[in-house]
C-alpha cells in the first residue's frame, strides 16, 4: 500500500504541476514530515531533492 504511494509520489513529483505538500495531501499521509521521512527510506532522497534531481 505505502509502497504504490510513494511509486504514484515519484510520478506526480516527475509531472512538476503539484508542491511537495500538495502531493503528500493527495495521497493522504498524515503529515508532511511522514511523508518525507517514508519517501527518503524508500528512494534514498528526499521528496525535494528528488524533484531537484529529475529538474536538471
Amino acid at each position: 500500500m505505502s509502497n504504490l504511494k510513494l511509486n504514484q509520489a515519484k510520478l506526480l513529483i516527475q509531472e512538476h504541476k503539484y508542491t511537495i505538500s500538495e502531493i503528500s495531501d493527495m495521497l493522504g499521509f498524515t503529515s508532511i514530515h511522514y511523508f518525507s521521512r517514508k519517501f527518503k527510506l524508500q528512494y534514498g532522497l528526499s521528496p525535494t531533492d528528488y524533484a531537484k534531481s529529475i529538474n536538471q
